[in-house]
C-alpha cells in the first residue's frame, strides 16, 4: 500500500519533467483555500504532496473527509494536481497504469490512501477486488483502520474528474471499526 504511494510519486516527477517542456491553459481557480479539521489536536494546513514546480497554470482537488465510528473526525483539504493532467483528462486516464487514488489528505492528524485498479474511467466502482485490500485510514492518534473481508466501499469519479468515495467497516487490529465518505471537486 505504502509502496504504491512512491510509484505515483515517482509518476508524478515523470509527468513534471514531461509537461515542462509544453504550454499550459492559464489557471482556474486562483486561490487554493487553506484546508481545516475538526479533529482532536489538529492544525489547519492545506495537503500539498507534489511540490515539483510546472510551468503553466495549477488545478487542485478540494476535499472533506468525514469519519465516525472508533474514532470521529471532519477534515477538509486540498490536494494539488500540478503535475498531472487537467481534471477531466486525468478522469478519463486514471493517475498512472490504470489507477485512480481519491484525494489523499497529508496531514499530521490523519491520512487515507485509496486506490481502484483497474480503472476504466468516470463511473462507479463497489467490487472490492478493484480496491485490492488498498483502503487504510490512520487516524488522530495513529490508530490504524484497514480493509477486511467485511468491508464495504464504493467509489465515483465524474467526468470533470469530482466525485465521492465511502466506506464501512474499515478496522483496527482490536476489531474496532469506523466509518466514513469523502466528496472533492476538481478545479
Amino acid at each position: 500500500m505504502r509502496r504504491f504511494g512512491l510509484i505515483l510519486a515517482g509518476a508524478a516527477l515523470v509527468l513534471a519533467a514531461c509537461s515542462s517542456s509544453t504550454a499550459s491553459a492559464p489557471p482556474t481557480n486562483g486561490s487554493a483555500p487553506a484546508g481545516s479539521s475538526s479533529a482532536p489536536g489538529s492544525t489547519s494546513q492545506a495537503a500539498n504532496p507534489t511540490t515539483a514546480p510546472v510551468s503553466g497554470g495549477s488545478h487542485q482537488f478540494v476535499a472533506t473527509l468525514t469519519v465516525t465510528g472508533a474514532v470521529k473526525f471532519t477534515l477538509t483539504f486540498t490536494d494539488s494536481l500540478s503535475v498531472l493532467p487537467a481534471c477531466s483528462a486525468l478522469a478519463k486516464t486514471g493517475f498512472s497504469s490504470n489507477t485512480w487514488s481519491i484525494p489523499q489528505p497529508n496531514t499530521q492528524d490523519s491520512k487515507l490512501n485509496w486506490n481502484v485498479q483497474p480503472y476504466t474511467g468516470p463511473g462507479t466502482y463497489s467490487d472490492p477486488k478493484t480496491f485490492g485490500n488498498s483502503v487504510e485510514l490512520t487516524g488522530p492518534k495513529g490508530d490504524e483502520y484497514d480493509q477486511v473481508d467485511s468491508s464495504v466501499g464504493s467509489v465515483t469519479v465524474n467526468a470533470d474528474g469530482s466525485g465521492s468515495a465511502t466506506f464501512q467497516n474499515l478496522q483496527d487490529s482490536n476489531e474496532k471499526a469506523v466509518s466514513g465518505s469523502e466528496t472533492w471537486t476538481c478545479s
